[in-house]
């Protein structure tokens, strides 16, 4: 919904001028139901049951009496189809988010490619955390992981990441050392041997 339409629906709701009504979107960050109920709390809101009552006669009063619309059921109750909303609401920025923070993957400083956080997330639900055991195999073979972007792309984030390409190296370095130094022995072994033999 543009912007435009949104500040139509909510003049339609409260009695407001097109500046109170950008004023609350903007407030809100464009979120139409919360700007509704700052609105409400602001009194500018028109109470629809008494709006409706003034607006009937006595006969449309009897059978609105007589239909569920005339029953009170308070403003705070929350529906399904709200709930829903607000999920796909939440996850519809989270997703967002997600578009606009890379992980980037690069070997030797040079970036070999980034990938979006929500494509990440995908590929690890869809192939059961198989992308996660590659980015630590990964790390044993020099590649190092960086996040950049408007939410994640922070000092702390990268922090821990630089620290686990740290834990990769000194575990490869032991490693490393201890395979040297179980071929030497192995070298002395056979010295041992071959000068025993002569």
């Amino acid at each position: 919904m543009e912007h435009i339409e949104m500040m139509e629906k909510l003049r339609e709701k409260a009695n407001i001028s097109y500046e109170e009504a950008r004023a609350a979107l903007e407030q809100t960050n464009w979120d139409l139901l919360d700007a509704m109920v700052l609105l409400e709390k602001e009194g500018k809101v028109n109470d629809e049951r008494t709006a409706r009552k003034a607006s009937y006669s006595t006969k449309n009063e009897k059978k609105e009496k007589d239909s569920y619309a005339s029953y009170d059921i308070p403003r705070d109750t929350v529906g399904v189809g709200d709930l829903f909303s607000r999920f796909f609401k939440f996850l519809g920025k989270i997703i967002g988010k997600g578009n606009q923070n890379y992980l980037n993957i690069t070997k030797n400083g040079e970036l070999m490619f980034g990938i979006p956080i929500t494509i990440f997330v995908i590929l690890v639900l869809i192939f059961a955390g198989i992308p996660f055991v590659l980015l630590i195999v990964g790390l044993f073979f020099g590649y190092e992981y960086s996040v950049s972007g408007p939410e994640l792309g922070r000092d702390e984030v990268n922090n821990v990441m630089n620290k686990a390409s740290e834990v990769a190296d000194s575990i490869k370095e032991e490693f490393k050392d201890s395979a040297a130094t179980k071929k030497q022995e192995k070298e002395a072994r056979k010295e041992a041997e071959a000068g025993e033999d002569a």
